[in-house]
């Protein structure tokens, strides 16, 4: 922790932004682990004598990253930042890259970093011959030096132990995105559980997928009770969770109808031109809140 984030606090984690700035940083990493030869066993430049792996082939690893990465540009480094004066007011100047490209770059080395050792020296050539192994700390190291560029920067990614990319979520909402459920409904349950490993994901094509899956537990949840029809299970399930307090049962039964129509009527489960596209984090942020709150409420009172 630096001296500001204890006098002033740490930024708030919302922005999407990768800056110049920020890429820069995650490459002056990149380069940091690329010159200890951390990307060497998958990238090797061989020796001419023996064949055997001395150093890091820049030219192998930037050929691979672009085949997966097709956006990235090579060669793969540090950027300028440009003067944002401009003298038409229509010249567009950012200092923001894209950021998916930066993401995925991210994940692509952190797969490839392995621990290299110096074997022997092949006086010949004045270079080490070298071994690898497989090393998590390594790889902790990596994954703490980039999440604390996007935690200075108040960047809502964080890299995780496994190496994806997630986007943070409310603390306030970490028990209900992070709950197991466990009700006699197998299928609801990997429902939920489907919906919130995307809801984490950055990519919004994952999160819309994510706020789909929601709205299918929840219309599956509409008829927990199979031997009746919709309507009848669904007010049952609210007469068990409303606890004999007809007040909330009103309230619930109104949020019930609420989503169906928010589902009905947005690109949530239909896809007609004439529902509401939805383009915006901030806007699913809110709309699976307010739908996993509700969710939970039920599906906890249904667990075995």
């Amino acid at each position: 922790m630096y001296f500001s984030d204890k006098e002033t606090g740490q930024k708030d984690r919302i922005s999407e932004d990768i800056t110049i700035s920020v890429w820069n940083g995650i490459i002056s990493i990149f380069e940091e682990f690329k010159g200890k030869n951390y990307f060497s066993e998958n990238f090797s430049e061989k020796c001419h004598d023996n064949g055997r792996v001395c150093g890091f082939d820049n030219k192998i690893f930037e050929s691979r990253a672009k085949s997966v990465i097709p956006d990235i540009e090579i060669p793969i480094i540090i950027k300028v930042e440009k003067n944002t004066f401009s003298f038409n007011d229509n010249d567009s100047v950012t200092n923001i890259v894209n950021k998916y490209t930066a993401l995925d770059f991210i994940e692509f080395c952190f797969k490839n970093i392995s621990k290299a050792i110096q074997d022997n020296y092949h006086d010949f050539f004045k270079h080490y011959h070298l071994n690898f192994k497989n090393s998590q700390k390594l790889k902790d190291e990596f994954r703490i030096k980039i999440n604390q560029i996007f935690e200075r920067n108040g960047i809502v990614f964080d890299l995780n132990e496994n190496g994806k990319i997630n986007r943070l979520i409310s603390k306030n909402f970490e028990p209900l995105i992070n709950k197991i459920y466990k009700t006699n409904d197998i299928r609801l349950n990997k429902l939920v559980k489907l919906s919130q490993e995307k809801f984490i994901l950055p990519k919004i094509e994952d999160r819309i997928y994510a706020l789909e899956k929601i709205w299918d537990a929840f219309e599956r949840m509409k008829t927990y009770y199979i031997e009746k029809n919709k309507k009848q299970s669904i007010d049952e399930l609210i007469q068990l969770v409303s606890n004999a307090n007809t007040n909330f049962k009103v309230l619930l039964s109104e949020e019930c109808k609420s989503l169906t129509n928010i589902g009905n009527n947005y690109q949530i489960r239909h896809f007609e031109t004439n529902k509401i596209e939805i383009t915006d984090n901030k806007h699913i942020d809110y709309l699976y809140y307010r739908m996993i709150s509700l969710i939970h409420l039920f599906l906890s009172e249904l667990e075995n």
